[in-house]
């Protein structure tokens, strides 16, 4: 089901901006999660994160910014990180946490969060949270017009697909 929602939005995206600017890499092998925010620490695979991260590695313009590999969230966890494409959407998340007190990285603690996307030239990013009880993580996501939650990805890519923004309506605070 994932890897379906997956093709399709790669297939939606690539028709609006163009092929020759949408690039995945290939999958790595899965290893021993997701890694969180918290330096070392992963969170297990779900079957949507397994079968998102089977598919491929990182795309490149995708949804929200770029979707990050396993690799690249592990990148973030170097300092300084070696990667200019990777510190500079390093350096755009720690802006977002410092600047927006209600992003979910000034909420929630580091070990609840995994960065699934971000830009290296604006504020979009995609964040997991990693909620007790539940058998997928929640996406918070983050484009210049506000947030907006999904329960899980194919929540968040059934939307992206039907062009509904409904879910900008679901916040926490007022």
């Amino acid at each position: 089901m994932i890897k379906d929602l997956v093709e399709r939005a790669v297939v939606n995206v690539s028709s609006i901006i163009g092929k020759e600017l949408v690039k995945t890499l290939p999958a790595t092998p899965l290893g021993p999660g997701i890694p969180t925010l918290r330096i070392g620490e992963y969170r297990p695979f779900t079957p949507q994160l397994k079968e998102r991260y089977e598919l491929f590695g990182r795309w490149e313009m995708a949804t929200h910014g770029h979707w990050l590999g396993l690799s690249d969230m592990e990148s973030l966890w170097k300092t300084p990180i070696e990667n200019d494409f990777l510190d500079d959407i390093q350096s755009h998340r720690l802006a977002g946490e410092t600047e927006r007190p209600n992003e979910a990285s000034s909420l929630f603690k580091p070990e609840r969060l995994s960065l699934f996307a971000g830009s290296d030239i604006n504020y979009e990013k995609i964040y997991l949270l990693w909620l007790d009880c539940e058998d997928e993580p929640e996406l918070w996501v983050y484009d210049p017009n506000g947030e907006s939650r999904y329960k899980d990805l194919e929540e968040y890519l059934n939307a992206f697909l039907a062009g509904d923004i409904s879910a900008c309506e679901r916040r926490w605070h007022r």
